[in-house]
C-alpha cells in the first residue's frame, strides 16, 4: 500500500531525538522494514538481549549470534533481517541486499555452513510498531530524526555507540548531542 502522502519510510533508520524520554525507545536506533498506509514497524538494533540465538534454538545451539531487543511487541516472537535474501526463500525486501524474515530453516542450514555469519544476520525478539498516522504524529513531535541506512548500522556497530555514529553523521543542530554522555551530570 502507499502511504496518502506518498512518503514511505521504508529502509530508513530513525534515530531517537536527544530528548525522548520514553524509557523504551531513549537512545534508540531503529531500522524501518514497513511503512504503508496501516502502520509502520521496525527493530530496535542497539539493545541486546544478552541471550545468543543458540541459547533460544537447539537447531543452531553452538551459534553464539546475538538476540536483540527489537520492541515491545510481539517479544516471544524471533524475527531477523539480513542479507541473504537471494538464498533465503520467502524474504521480504527492505533495501538494496537488506531483507527480514525469509524460511527459519533455511537461516539455520546456511549459519551451520557457515555461508551466513553475524556480519549479514541480526536476530530481534519482538518488533516496534505504529498503527496508521501514529508514526507520522511522532515525526510531527520531533520524536525521531530520520536518516539513510548504512548497512554497518545494521549489523557491525557496537551497540552502545550505534545511537551516537548516527546522530553525528545527520549534520544538523542535534548532531552534538551524540558527543555527550548518557547521564547529562557526567557532561
Amino acid at each position: 500500500m502507499e502511504l496518502k502522502d506518498n512518503h514511505s519510510h521504508k529502509g530508513k533508520i530513525l534515530i531517537a531525538n536527544p530528548f525522548l524520554q520514553d524509557p523504551i525507545f531513549e537512545r534508540s536506533v531503529i531500522l524501518m522494514v514497513e511503512h504503508n498506509d496501516e502502520g509502520a514497524m521496525g527493530f530496535i538494533l542497539n539493545q541486546p538481549t544478552g541471550i545468543t540465538i543458540g541459547e533460544a534454538f537447539k537447531q543452531i545451539k553452538s551459534c553464539e549470534f546475538p538476540v536483540y531487543y527489537g520492541g515491545p511487541i510481539d517479544n516471544d516472537i524471533l524475527f531477523y533481517v539480513h542479507s541473504m535474501g537471494d538464498k533465503t526463500s520467502n524474504s521480504i525486501k527492505i533495501s538494496d541486499n537488506l531483507y527480514w524474515g525469509g524460511d527459519f530453516p533455511e537461516i539455520c542450514d546456511l549459519i551451520k555452513s557457515g555461508e551466513l555469519s553475524s556480519d549479514k544476520i541480526k536476530f530481534f525478539a519482538g518488533y516496534s510498531g505504529w498503527s496508521d498516522l501514529q508514526l507520522e504524529s511522532e515525526f510531527e513531535k520531533e520524536s525521531w530524526i530520520i536518516c539513510d541506512y548504512k548497512i554497518d548500522y545494521v549489523f557491525n556497530y557496537a551497540n552502545n555507540n550505534l545511537w551516537n555514529k548516527c546522530l553525528e553523521s545527520i549534520e544538523n543542530e542535534l548532531s552534538f548531542f551524540s558527543k555527550f554522555a548518557h547521564t547529562p551530570s557526567l557532561n
